[in-house]
């Protein structure tokens, strides 16, 4: 029998909301459910949620990568992800970590603003873990990420390959999302439907009960 996936949620900084954290904590058992649902397959490894300032993710996503793909520390602590480019942009970035964990930065920020956004966020991120669990999705970050750190640079044609993949990856997160969301408003909306039915019958037949 396979095991549940193990997940922790980290809050990294100071000024990082608890409230926000403890909503996610709340959420996202319930999104890697619908994930692993949506694509019927594989228990996923380890994955560490860090609720953290856009400021942050940068830097922390170089070094999870940068360990990841054995770069020494004094080489990722200097350099900087082309993901990571516009990180107030994000609302979570999911990346490669070592001991064969998963880490999802999410940006504290952005959610802060826009709570009702807290369940499409963690289940983009996990349909992005899903991806990261795909045989030769390990590889291909690790080479993406010795590329970019400028360890073992890539030919062009090589590059060019991988970051074509990386933007197919990122479609068919927003694509599946889309998906898994819609169907559990549509699910919502059934099962509202049905509840004021059900009302409706029972008032009509206490008002028959009354005549």
């Amino acid at each position: 029998m396979s095991q549940p996936t193990q997940i922790t949620v980290i809050r990294d900084g100071l000024f990082t909301s608890r409230r926000l954290t403890a909503d996610i904590n709340d959420t996202v058992t319930t999104a890697q459910r619908l994930v692993k649902e949506h694509f019927g397959r594989r228990p996923l490894t380890a994955v560490e949620l860090v609720v953290t300032s856009p400021k942050k993710i940068p830097g922390l996503a170089a070094a999870a990568q940068g360990a990841a793909a054995g770069i020494p520390e004094n080489v990722y602590a200097e350099k900087r992800l082309s993901c990571t480019a516009k990180p107030d942009d994000l609302y979570s970035l999911t990346v490669i970590a070592p001991k064969n964990t998963i880490r999802v930065l999410i940006n504290a920020k952005r959610l802060r603003r826009r709570p009702r956004e807290i369940g499409a966020t963690l289940v983009w991120a996990f349909v992005e873990v899903d991806q990261l669990c795909r045989k030769g999705s390990l590889e291909r970050r690790i080479a993406l990420t010795r590329h970019e750190m400028g360890t073992h640079v890539l030919p062009k044609g090589k590059a060019r390959s991988l970051y074509r993949i990386e933007a197919e990856m990122e479609a068919e997160a927003a694509k599946v999302t889309g998906q898994i969301v819609g169907k559990v408003i549509r699910q919502n909306r059934q099962a509202e439907a049905a509840a004021a039915r059900e009302e409706a019958a029972t008032d009509a037949t206490a008002q028959n009960a009354a005549a």
